[in-house]
């Protein structure tokens, strides 16, 4: 379910209703499960895959650093997702409309805990690759990976050699002062077409 404007986990309506898909979507429950277990073996906040996302059934995977502020509020858990209230999802979504990528999609963190702005420790990087080799093991789809920014094509690079099943393609990070750069806008939107060129 690819939402019609950016931003609408901004509405606390929207909120509460993805809250209840998560008990509800068919294709979300496996990774939930999995995200359940792996919460309680980390003292950080693991937020909820999004469930208006392909889950399981994904194509293309999309992955970022870190879980971002909107992840995780006074009001509990929130979600990995391209519709989070920040200038980062934001770009995301833009980029997906434009290129009519709006099906088949999962967007996840290579470190997929709440680091609270902080830089993960080697020790949380190692513990976030493991956790992700786990979740790619639940993409029996997956045909491409959309590597956003320096950390996340550094650490594919150095942990992810052996894992050849999706196309990977590279990307400037969609957050922070990475888009400033008008040669970075144009290299993360070819990448999206990439993409959806490559799933249809």
């Amino acid at each position: 379910m690819f939402a019609d404007k950016p931003q609408t986990l901004a509405d606390p309506n929207e909120q509460q209703q993805r809250k209840a898909m998560l008990q509800t979507e068919p294709a979300i429950q496996e990774l939930e499960e999995w995200r359940e277990a792996y919460a309680k073996t980390r003292k950080e906040p693991v937020p909820h895959f999004d469930p208006a996302d392909a889950g399981s059934a994904a194509r293309v995977l999309f992955l970022l650093d870190s879980p971002g502020s909107n992840t995780v509020t006074a009001e509990g858990l929130g979600f990995v997702s391209v519709d989070n209230p920040d200038q980062a999802a934001e770009r995301c979504w833009n980029e997906r409309n434009e290129a009519e990528l709006h099906d088949g999609i999962l967007q996840w963190n290579t470190v997929p805990f709440f680091l609270d702005g902080a830089e993960p420790t080697p020790i949380q990087t190692i513990a976030g690759v493991k956790a992700l080799k786990t979740v790619l093991g639940l993409l029996p789809r997956l045909q491409v990976v959309v590597l956003c920014g320096t950390f996340t094509k550094t650490q594919w690079a150095k942990h992810m050699g052996a894992f050849t099943r999706p196309t990977v393609i590279k990307a400037p990070s969609p957050g922070g002062k990475a888009l400033i750069s008008k040669k970075n806008q144009e290299d993360f939107r070819k990448a999206v077409r990439r993409a959806k060129s490559l799933v249809g």
